[in-house]
């Protein structure tokens, strides 16, 4: 899970919440946790098991059954937003994305913090272990990864403008091979804001080796094109 970074956003901008935790976890969103990291459990026994094909068939219904039965539960996908008293039942936007969430099995998850370096300025690190259901390149972690999790650090960086925005542009250099199952730091930090653009600069270490660079530019997001998002999302 990520570590709440500084509310800088100030005014009505409720996107500067995204990346923010507004509140303690619930008992509910606890246990989705707890379910989700058995579900990144499958994963990677799926991936590597020597299982006979009757002990895959009998976890196949074991796992067949558990969705059933969420299946036969009701549903609500409903999301107030940042800031607002958003249901129990969804959890946190925070805690959905599929970098960083804590309840989205997709996620690693990655963990995100904010600090201040010699100079002052403050810095968004992301640490991360890739397993191996995130292989790319034998025995590395595959580059649409490492670019997601660029854009999510860089999205922690660009937040701390006080009027973030979505990514118009992100690249990639890659430096050297990831290794999976290695601890990795990404470093992301503004570079420089002009009106609405907000330019970013970011690395990824593992040890003192730079295995990637990335800079990336965001548009801040006006108050109106976020409520329509959220108005779509909610027809969906």
């Amino acid at each position: 899970m990520s570590e709440p970074v500084s509310d800088t956003s100030g005014g009505n901008n409720k996107f500067a919440g995204f990346h923010i935790r507004t509140g303690a976890m619930s008992e509910y969103d606890q246990a989705r946790v707890n379910f989700a990291d058995e579900v990144r459990a499958v994963m990677v026994e799926l991936l590597s098991t020597s299982a006979s094909i009757d002990d895959i068939a009998s976890a196949h219904k074991f796992v067949a059954s558990a969705v059933a039965l969420l299946k036969q539960r009701e549903h609500d996908d409903t999301f107030e937003g940042p800031g607002e008293a958003a249901l129990a039942t969804i959890g946190s936007f925070l805690d959905r994305s599929p970098l960083i969430g804590a309840i989205n099995p997709l996620a690693v998850p990655m963990r995100i913090s904010t600090l201040r370096d010699g100079t002052g300025e403050t810095v968004a690190i992301g640490t991360v272990c890739f397993g191996a259901a995130y292989e790319g390149p034998p025995g590395c972690v595959h580059g649409g990864f490492i670019a997601a999790a660029f854009d999510e650090v860089l999205g922690v960086a660009q937040s701390l403008s006080g009027n973030p925005g979505m990514t118009v542009n992100l690249a990639i250099d890659y430096r050297s091979p990831t290794p999976l199952s290695q601890p990795l730091e990404f470093r992301g930090r503004i570079k420089q804001v002009e009106g609405r653009k907000i330019f970013t600069i970011g690395t990824l270490h593992h040890g003192d080796t730079l295995c990637a660079e990335a800079s990336g530019l965001f548009i801040s997001m006006r108050p109106e094109v976020f409520e329509r998002l959220l108005k779509i999302r909610q027809s969906q």
